[in-house]
């Protein structure tokens, strides 16, 4: 936790506010009439877009007559099945994440060379920013977790806002031990995070005492809106079928994979775009009136890796996780022990994975007595949103 860490706990939004400076307060009346925020979200992956897409969908529905401008390169269709709606968005990219491979491997060498052409552009990135901020009527900046946007608000005199469970600072350092060369971006980095104002931290979180103050809040995670038998009906998955989930956005199987897939009869495999599968057994379930989140909750696994999206959602549900490795990556720890602790939850090698070699992992599946979920806290992004529209000035 970062040094000014406290939960939230059970109390509302306004324990936060009553602790606000006099300046804080000021700054907050001062831009109370500037009724857009800047969302920012990194394009790392879906699951930080997944739950800032239902903080955003939370905001709206708080305020209706605020809007909300995300800044990221997300598609469309992303945007439109979480939060409803068609929203204002920027298409700009302000950090790098990893560079992904696919959805497993991911490049290094690469991802330090993109980091280092983004430090090379950070004052020309950081301008540019600052004249989206001043001309577009923002009131106020979140990001999840891209680190530029708060230097950008803080030269506006803007407040800002940061929501994750880590800081790239904290993901590059555990590389700067091997190579280097990340050493002086992550310090930069560092000094970014430390213009973030407060950093909402969700549960599952690494090291994010580079933000100088750090508040827990609970959980973010989409709501389970339909029964398991509702949605198996919706998708004509007969009741006793075994059904699995794959969760990725790119999975590349090859003719003798896909074969084998298709040799486990008993089961039926289902995935979404941008997947697109054509063996036998497998089951698109775009078209269908349904939220990701009311399918994960209709199978009886989920195969994948552990990101934050998709482990949060089987938290939510109690579904069990087939996972595959994801290279060395520092998050992966924290979730896979949450993941082994609350789940039904069998690794499997990435190679098997690729292989189509899925049985074993799937069968040790069935050997899981059932249980009850004991579904952790999962009003976060309400919270998040109360906590967001005070900080604009914008609360009750």
């Amino acid at each position: 936790m970062g040094k000014c860490a406290r939960s939230i706990g059970e109390t509302d939004s306004r324990r936060f506010s009553s602790g606000r400076s006099e300046p804080e307060m000021e700054r907050a009346v001062t831009f109370c009439n500037r009724n857009t925020i800047a969302y920012y979200i990194t394009a790392h992956g879906f699951g930080h877009a997944v739950r800032s897409l239902e903080i955003i969908r939370n905001i709206l529905e708080m305020r209706k007559d605020l809007e909300v401008v995300i800044v990221s390169d997300l598609p469309d269709f992303l945007i439109e099945q979480n939060v409803g709606r068609r929203l204002s968005q920027r298409r700009k990219r302000l950090d790098v994440g990893l560079v992904q491979q696919d959805s497993l491997r991911f490049d290094l060498e690469a991802t330090l060379r993109s980091l280092e052409a983004l430090h090379r552009e950070k004052e020309a990135l950081v301008a540019g920013e600052v004249e989206f901020l001043k001309s577009s009527g923002v009131g106020l900046v979140v990001s999840d977790i891209s680190f530029l946007p708060f230097v950008a608000s803080n030269r506006c005199g803007l407040p800002n806002v940061g929501i994750g469970n880590f800081t790239w600072d904290w993901i590059y350092a555990s590389y700067a031990q091997r190579e280097p060369r990340w050493a002086p971006l992550v310090e930069w980095i560092g000094e970014c995070c430390r213009a973030c104002e407060i950093l909402l931290q969700l549960p599952m979180h690494g090291d994010c005492s580079a933000c100088p103050h750090v508040m827990d809040v609970p959980l973010v995670a989409r709501k389970i809106r339909r029964t398991r038998e509702d949605v198996r009906r919706i998708l004509g998955v007969k009741p006793d079928r075994k059904a699995f989930l794959l969760s990725f956005v790119s999975l590349d199987l090859d003719e003798p994979a896909q074969r084998r897939v298709e040799a486990l009869d008993d089961f039926i495999f289902l995935f979404k775009r941008p997947l697109d599968f054509c063996f036998k057994n497998a089951l698109s379930v775009d078209g269908a009136d349904l939220s990701y989140t009311d399918v994960v909750a209709a199978m009886d696994a989920v195969i994948t890796k552990p990101g934050y999206g998709i482990t949060s959602d089987c938290l939510v549900s109690g579904v069990g996780m087939i996972y595959t490795d994801r290279g060395f990556f520092p998050e992966y720890e924290i979730l896979v022990d949450e993941i082994e602790k609350r789940l039904p939850a069998i690794h499997i090698p990435s190679a098997d994975l690729y292989a189509g070699k899925w049985e074993k992992a799937i069968r040790g599946m069935e050997a899981f007595a059932p249980r009850a979920p004991s579904p952790p806290r999962e009003d976060g992004a309400a919270v998040c949103a109360r906590i967001i529209l005070e900080r604009g000035g914008w609360g009750e």
